[in-house]
């Protein structure tokens, strides 16, 4: 028999603990670049605005 796993996602939002689900299309767009963000300076990377500097792939 198999079971099925449901992960269930919240974050930190204005200091409470929110579903992630229940927030509006915006603010989970928001909170996922910011997330993304974290972990890509963890990973030694740094955003830029400037396309000129960001490499070949943005061309």
């Amino acid at each position: 028999m198999s079971k099925t796993i449901k992960i269930v996602n919240y974050i930190e939002f204005t200091g409470e603990m929110v579903l992630f689900e229940t927030l509006p299309e915006e603010e989970k767009k928001e909170a996922a670049e910011k997330i993304l963000d974290m972990m890509m300076r963890q990973a030694g990377y740094t955003k830029t605005e400037n396309k000129k500097n960001a490499g070949h792939l943005l061309s």
